[in-house]
């Protein structure tokens, strides 16, 4: 500290004081920049991922409140085999299929056959099935048939 009073001591007082104002000035704006505008950069990234995370947040509340009424409207409450046949069947004449072979199982399961079906009514039946009925595939082969377009397919089910 003796040092500094000294180095300050060789000037007169006007000096002294531009030397000190200076001294501050560079103090100042070192600290600015090395601290506060750090600091709002942090603060401008934060309430970015804020907002991020709650539009996340509204969206997971609007798929909750439609999985909770799709629950509600009793589609997906785990229903027994007896009414997944009829979900089947409502489905395949609202598509315009027709499947050749049906065997019911455990859980909630069970194995369809289709015979020279076309393939594109037979995607969206699958689709419907999974996403508004809440039926899923565990199991599915399918075979290309002499007709153009049309498949054979094997396929076990699961309700949701």
């Amino acid at each position: 500290m003796n040092q500094f009073f000294e180095f300050l001591s060789r000037y007169n007082r006007r000096e002294q004081t531009i030397l000190l104002v200076g001294a501050l000035v560079v103090f100042v704006y070192l600290l600015w920049r090395a601290v506060l505008v750090p600091l709002q950069d942090w603060r401008s990234e934060q309430i970015q991922r804020n907002a991020n995370v709650q539009q996340a947040l509204g969206r997971v509340e609007v798929l909750s409140a439609r999985l909770q009424e799709y629950r509600r409207s009793g589609n997906g409450n785990g229903q027994s085999s007896g009414n997944l046949s009829r979900v089947i069947d409502t489905s395949l004449s609202a598509a315009g299929l027709a499947m050749s072979g049906f065997q019911p199982g455990t859980g909630g399961e069970a194995r369809v056959r289709f015979d020279q079906v076309p393939y594109e009514r037979f995607i969206q039946w699958l689709h419907d099935l999974e996403y508004r009925y809440g039926i899923s595939v565990v199991d599915m082969t399918i075979a290309a048939t002499n007709e153009q377009g049309m498949v054979t397919v094997n396929i076990r089910l699961q309700q949701n």
